[in-house]
């Protein structure tokens, strides 16, 4: 399991959330939502305070830390995911089988 974040999306995450020194971008799994990698849920964002305890994921792209909770890992196995921006200037995922 891998996720990437394009620099486009990186970008609108810089310009339409608001982080503190102390924040990370954190995605989660919802139910519902239009994609779906496993049937019935979808990926989620929210910009918290990153926290170590339950941490599953974590990596860093221009200074801004992301991370995925242990719990959520279950959603992205056997995927990997990259975030990128759609014409639209939205969020938009897609996966790849992972190797």
């Amino acid at each position: 399991m891998n996720l990437e974040i394009t620099d486009k999306a990186m970008n609108w995450f810089k310009n339409e959330l608001d982080f503190t020194d102390d924040q990370a971008l954190r995605f989660f799994v919802r139910y519902g939502g239009e994609f779906q990698l496993k049937q019935g849920f979808s990926p989620a964002f929210t910009v918290e305070p990153l926290s170590t305890s339950e941490i599953g994921f974590k990596d860093e792209k221009d200074d801004i830390p992301f991370f995925i909770d242990e719990k959520d890992l279950w959603y992205f196995e056997g995927n990997d995911l990259v975030i990128d921006l759609n014409d639209n200037d939205e969020i938009k995922y897609v996966a790849r089988t992972s190797n």
